[in-house]
């Protein structure tokens, strides 16, 4: 009897260790997600300062030429936009109850950088299509 009560300790701590392992492991992919998250919201918040920059320059009235006849900067906005739009669903999907405080931090801060730069290019877009019609009258 002693010998079966050993074993099940023995079995519950061994067990216990496994999970703590997997656990530890488990926190390690969510802090290399975290990171990735964090990567991609200061690529965003960079894409974001040169946005509102354009948009504090075209509303200064100093630009004087037509600032985009090809369509080439308005299309690269579009795609932003659906790419912003796309980190945004993803971002939906992943969430989950189980992420650590670390990982959860850097879903919000990516989902609050997202909004932020979509609604920024979003603007921008507009106020390029208003500058280009001014122009044209």
């Amino acid at each position: 009897m002693l010998n079966l009560n050993i074993k099940f300790i023995v079995g519950t701590l061994f067990d216990g260790r496994r999970r703590f392992h997997d656990m530890l492991v488990a926190m390690g992919a969510q802090r290399r997600c975290a990171q990735r998250l964090d990567a991609v919201g200061d690529r965003l918040l960079g894409m974001g300062t040169k946005i509102n920059r354009l948009r504090a320059h075209i509303s200064s009235g100093t630009v004087g030429q037509a600032l985009d006849t090809d369509g080439n900067l308005r299309g690269s906005l579009k795609s932003l936009k659906e790419d912003i739009r796309e980190i945004r669903c993803q971002l939906a999907a992943l969430q989950t109850p189980l992420a650590n405080a670390r990982l959860a931090r850097a879903f919000a801060r990516l989902s609050k950088i997202a909004e932020d730069t979509y609604a920024a290019a979003d603007k921008l877009q507009w106020e390029i299509d208003e500058y280009e019609r001014d122009r044209g009258r």
